[in-house]
């Protein structure tokens, strides 16, 4: 469902004392003149000039120029430096999950946080986040936030409270939408370079965005990124592949883990497109194309037992050796004399578009239809390994398959004011039905990458990321159809209020209502509360209902498994207790205050608390017995007799999240020069808990995790002075102490408060160029090391899920050209 037309948006942000709508197909470059007007939003209302004033909840609205000010040039982490309830690790040796960083908002996962563009529903990212290494993000399958330039939008609205009876399912904890540009002339080129303190990690980015005329009544406004990064080495010794050195073992990787900064790069390409047919109709056009990819290794496989630990696995002696099954003799150590890391490699592409045909006429009913095509799609590739099984015949690189989510949808909308003598305003209908439909294809890979050679007493498949097999393999299709309705008004003056409802039905998991009702009241012109209350649905993507997978995973005693994901409720997984999922629910509170004094201070503090029944998540790995074994291979369930272990989704848990935020933005004008400062501070308070008895899903340290794996203080300081042509920006980033699960010795380890502080100049040539330096994390600071029985032996220096990179401090250099 949308929230507005994409030929109009607003222009607000945090931290700026007004923005606007911009006219019908306005220049971007009146964005520099927003001073003039109030704060514009339109996320969360369906009646055009809302202000964030008058919003009933809680709304972030930025600018290119707040992105511009992170550092950085993916959307992802320049959220994370901006609102403080927003949270993107780099998970490092974490399978797909390195390729797709799973967020989370108010420590809910993506799949919990609806993602638009221009106001439309994106597509899922195919990549379901097995391997995160955290109990509140591992399991969910959301939208990828980092596959659109960041030069395309103009701005970005973060709604920060429930809204699934607004905008369908997975909006549980938030809306994130993101506003194209819709210049008809002029545009923009940006360039960046930097690398880390330390080393490593160059990043070359280049940006463009031009506006230009359809006809004489439209626009077609295109935007393009080009970014490279070099992977940075943050490892320590390990010790098995220094003592093969030491003793003239050829061919040792180093280093041989490394949880640096991957490599990787890509091309994002986006277009929108409007043309009025008339005075009141319009059609339009949006969407992106983007390519990446991006290569990280794995743990290293000793290939000799020595004092720093023991052989892999891979380099044990077969019994068939050297039989009728395998008259060669293999021996692993003629290929990897020194062991080797497995490198992963995802190709990624997504493709997106949205036509529609829109009617506005404020004297009578308004109506918007629309049609949206989206798909994304990983191919995995992993080289330097082997599988073992295959002896002497097996291939050193595999393609182990592919993921891909397709989705389309068809929506019909219409709007209403309707004029009376009751209320203070016009009463705003809006309402509409849509259609829903997506696959998830999981592609088999090389057979060698999956196939059960003759030496079968040693591991099968691709060693690290088994391949897919054609009994995994296949197309999963699902469907959904939805009505919904909403009003608002303004019953005083003083009082607005405003309720929506939606009724949903999927074709694999019924139908749910879901309904909000919030409110807002003025108790003087400085000074408003407000609150809403609201329920939710989100029903089982896809690619977690029939998603499968086998990995090798790394245990605490330093040993290699083959672990299974299987697909819930199915044959397999019953013999583990699995069940058949069913859909989220949720209710949401929240209420807040909101304050803006006459001298251009603004305070708001909300309130909230969000209950999810049922929620879906990804169980601790079960170890498997060998009845257990012998009655998957009974199953015909693929290398059944291999796996070690299993996870499942499951529907066992209850959770609640509570917490409050605090946004606060003041400009001090100093004399009445063209001297000004600028002060932003946000802060985050937020606590996770459960509500129903974790025994058979959580472990007792995965509890904790799940409870404290996400820092339940987080906030940032910005201070920008403005004089003359330069701006002085500085900002600190405060990280709240937060937990994380340990090996059985140490289950939980403590992890303290870190404040990281960033720094960058901006120069203004003239009023067409500018250049700026800068830095984050200036201070080079790191986050802390794993504990020792993980770092002596394997050299992992740092946190590998640290709730801020792993990298150390970054500088940079970039300019901006508009014409």
């Amino acid at each position: 469902m949308r929230y507005m037309r994409p030929w109009l948006s607003s222009v607000s942000a945090i931290g700026l004392a007004a923005a606007a709508i911009a006219p019908t197909y306005a220049d971007d470059s009146d964005i520099a003149e927003i001073e003039e007007f109030e704060e514009i939003i339109t996320l969360g209302s369906r009646r055009q000039g809302r202000t964030v004033a008058d919003s009933p909840v809680a709304v972030d609205v930025f600018l290119p120029k707040n992105l511009e000010s992170t550092g950085y040039t993916d959307v992802n982490t320049a959220l994370r430096t901006l609102v403080p309830s927003f949270n993107v690790k780099r998970l490092h040796l974490n399978d797909g999950s390195s390729f797709v960083r799973p967020v989370t908002l108010r420590s809910s996962p993506a799949d919990h946080v609806l993602l638009l563009l221009n106001g439309e529903r994106r597509h899922r990212s195919s990549v379901v986040q097995i391997g995160t290494g955290h109990a509140t993000t591992s399991g969910s399958q959301g939208q990828d936030f980092n596959v659109l330039p960041s030069i395309a939008f103009k701005s970005i609205e973060v709604l920060r409270d429930g809204a699934a009876a607004q905008y369908g399912s997975d909006a549980i904890a938030g809306v994130i939408n993101m506003t194209m540009k819709n210049a008809s002339e002029g545009g923009s080129v940006t360039g960046h370079a930097g690398k880390y303190i330390d080393g490593g990690g160059e990043t070359f980015d280049v940006q463009g965005n031009i506006g230009l005329p359809l006809s004489a009544n439209g626009f077609v406004n295109l935007s393009a990124q080009y970014n490279s990064q070099n992977k940075t080495e943050r490892a320590g010794i390990h010790k098995g592949a220094q003592a093969l050195i030491d003793a003239g073992v050829p061919n040792v990787p180093m280093p041989a883990i490394n949880t640096g900064e991957p490599e990787y790069e890509a091309i994002k390409t986006a277009w929108n497109t409007g043309l009025q047919l008339n005075d009141t109709m319009r059609a339009y056009m949006f969407g992106n194309y983007t390519k990446s990819d991006s290569t990280v290794g794995f743990y290293y496989r000793q290939s000799v037992a020595n004092s720093g630990g023991g052989a892999h696995a891979t380099f044990a002696d077969s019994a068939f050796d050297e039989t009728e099954a395998h008259p060669e003799k293999f021996d692993l150590t003629e290929i990897y004399p020194g062991g080797f890391t497995p490198q992963f490699r995802g190709d990624q592409i997504d493709f997106s578009t949205v036509v529609g045909l829109t009617n506005e006429d404020e004297d009578s009913l308004s109506w918007d239809l629309s049609f949206r095509w989206g798909r994304n799609k990983i191919d995995y590739t992993i080289f330097n390994t082997i599988n073992p099984s295959l002896g002497v015949n097996s291939p050193t690189s595999f393609k182990p398959g592919s993921l891909a989510q397709r989705e389309y949808q068809v929506d019909a909308e219409a709007w209403y004011n309707v004029k009376n003598d009751i209320f203070f305003s016009d009463i705003t209908i809006f309402g509409g039905m849509s259609y829903r439909n997506e696959a998830y294809t999981i592609g088999a890979g090389d057979k060698a990458s999956y196939a059960i050679g003759p030496l079968r007493d040693l591991p099968v498949g691709s060693n690290g990321f088994q391949g897919f097999s054609p009994d995994v393999a296949g197309a999963f299709g699902t469907d959904s159809y939805a009505f919904y309705i909403d009003a608002e008004v303004d019953v005083t003056e003083n009082w607005l209020v405003s309720a929506a409802a939606r009724y949903e039905d999927y074709q694999a998991f019924g139908d749910n209502f879901s309904y909000k009702v919030a409110t807002k009241y003025d108790l003087s012109d400085n000074l408003s509360l407000r609150g809403a209350m609201s329920t939710g649905f989100r029903a089982p993507a896809a690619g977690q209902v029939f998603g499968a997978s086998q990995t090798s995973q790394l245990t605490q005693a330093g040993d290699f498994i083959l672990d299974a994901v299987l697909t819930p409720g199915s044959e397999e997984a019953q013999l583990f207790g699995s069940t058949p999922l069913v859909p989220e629910t949720s209710f949401n509170l929240s209420a807040g205050i909101v304050m803006s004094l006459e001298s251009g201070l603004t305070f708001t503090l909300d309130f909230y608390q969000i209950d999810v029944d049922d929620r879906l998540l990804l169980n601790d790995s079960i170890n498997t017995t060998q009845a257990q074994r012998d009655a998957l291979d009974s199953l015909g369930y693929p290398n059944g007799r291999s796996v070690q272990q299993v996870r499942f989704f499951q529907n066992r848990l209850d959770t609640r999240v509570r917490g409050f935020d605090l946004v606060s933005t003041y400009t001090h004008f100093w004399g009445e020069g063209d001297t000004s400062t600028d002060f932003n501070l946000a802060v985050n308070y937020n606590e996770q808990i459960l509500r129903s008895d974790p025994a058979g899903v959580f472990s007792e340290g995965k509890v904790h995790e799940f409870e404290r794996g996400i820092p339940r203080w987080n906030g940032n300081l910005g201070i920008t002075h403005h004089v003359g042509d330069f701006d002085f920006m500085v900002r600190g980033i405060y990280y709240g102490a937060w937990d994380r699960n340990g090996i059985a010795a140490d289950p939980v380890l403590h992890r303290s408060a870190e404040v990281l502080f960033d720094a960058q100049i901006t120069y203004a040539i003239n009023e067409n160029f500018e250049v700026h330096v800068g830095g984050r994390n200036i201070f080079n600071k790191y986050p802390p090391g794993r504990e020792a029985a993980i770092f002596e032996p394997l050299g992992i220096l740092y946190d590998n899920h640290a709730v801020f990179g792993l990298s150390g401090g970054y500088y940079y250099a970039g300019l901006k050209y508009n014409f």
